[in-house]
């Protein structure tokens, strides 16, 4: 397995880091927040803690004394302790890569060891939740900046495969902006994709969207900001990271079980929908090689 170098990191978050792999599935999900949310995390109490990593407060108090802490105050008091030594608010913890694999085994390593991490910690129920909503939709918009643009893309390729009415919105500032928002309702809903540092863009819409009654069913690494609370659902997949790169695997894995379970909740509808996909490609000309999906 890959490590990595925390270059000019205080030695609590080396610790994290090297500990991670090693915990429980729960504690593993506060190490992970804690690394990159710790300037956040020393100003939260144990409820607020555990609500952002999506864990337990009896939880959290059990991890603080597994890192050696005598209880959490002692371990917001460390957290607190390197915030006031950060050089402001926003600074990231930098993680580079090392070791002797090769980049592209490297890579192939990380996103494996983020698939396993997201089979480990999925929450089924809120998956078969978040389907449920999208089945029901009218139309769904799909919304990802930044790290999250491609998948956001992806979804609306996959899911449109079986719905009829999907779309990739990018925000605002599109030309027809005004005619997406405003034939949005309550019978609507946007999927949408925020990781690592949340655009504001991102959460923008969220706040536009729900405002208009259209359901959020938000897709995330943590439940780190305000509009979190705005979801009619929120599902997490863990982020890890290959360098500056964002592994982003475990969403992607998530899209496409997504369009899956889209497609056995109302299977004769899907399979319509799939036989006009294929007509229509072929009549186009679309593909090289003909593939005929579940008709």
């Amino acid at each position: 397995m890959q490590e990595t170098e925390l270059a000019n990191v205080p030695n609590f978050l080396k610790l994290l880091e090297t500990k991670s792999q090693n915990l429980s599935r729960q504690h593993r999900r506060i190490a992970n927040f804690l690394l990159y949310n710790h300037l956040e995390a020393a100003f939260l109490n144990v409820a607020e803690l555990a609500k952002r990593a999506g864990v337990s407060s009896a939880t959290v108090v059990r991890f603080a004394t597994a890192m050696g802490f005598n209880g959490y105050p002692a371990l917001q008091k460390e957290l607190q302790q390197i915030a006031q030594g950060s050089i402001g608010k926003h600074e990231f913890l930098a993680v580079e890569a090392s070791g002797n694999e090769d980049s592209l085994s490297g890579t192939i390593t990380q996103s494996m060891r983020a698939l396993k991490t997201f089979s480990e910690e999925v929450d089924i129920e809120r998956f078969e939740k978040a389907a449920k909503i999208l089945q029901k939709a009218r139309k769904i918009i799909t919304i990802g900046h930044k790290a999250s643009f491609g998948v956001a893309v992806h979804a609306a390729y996959v899911i449109g495969k079986v719905h009829r009415d999907v779309r990739y919105f990018q925000g605002t500032d599109e030309f027809d902006a005004f005619s997406v928002i405003n034939d949005l309702t309550k019978d609507d809903v946007a999927l949408v994709y925020a990781v690592i540092h949340y655009p504001r863009s991102t959460l923008k819409l969220i706040r536009l969207l729900a405002k208009r009654g259209v359901k959020i069913v938000l897709i995330s690494d943590y439940r780190t900001f305000e509009e979190v609370e705005l979801a009619s659902v929120s599902l997490l997949t863990p982020l890890l990271f290959q360098g500056f790169l964002d592994i982003m695997s475990p969403m992607l894995a998530l899209t496409d079980a997504l369009a899956y379970e889209l497609y056995k909740l109302d299977e004769s509808s899907a399979r319509k929908r799939l036989k006009e996909f294929n007509e229509f490609n072929e009549q186009d000309g679309a593909f090289l090689q003909i593939c005929r999906f579940a008709e």
